[in-house]
């Protein structure tokens, strides 16, 4: 089992970049610059936040620009 060193907290803001690559997954597109809140994070091959009101969904930290 890996030691997963997490860059954001839970109940942390965090703002998705501002440009995604046309053959970016999972609708990345329509959530460029947009923020959200950190609900839950996970060890998925590394770190990944579920975000509140994309419950459904993880991401990695490579899909954020940082905390706003």
């Amino acid at each position: 089992m890996s030691n997963i060193t997490y860059k954001y907290e839970v109940g942390d803001k965090v703002k998705f970049k501002d440009k995604f690559p046309s053959t970016a997954s999972c609708g990345l597109a329509e959530l460029a610059g947009t923020t959200a809140k950190v609900v839950a994070r996970t060890d998925y091959n590394g770190a990944a936040y579920r975000l509140e009101g994309l419950e459904n969904r993880y991401f990695k930290e490579r899909c954020f620009a940082g905390r706003v």
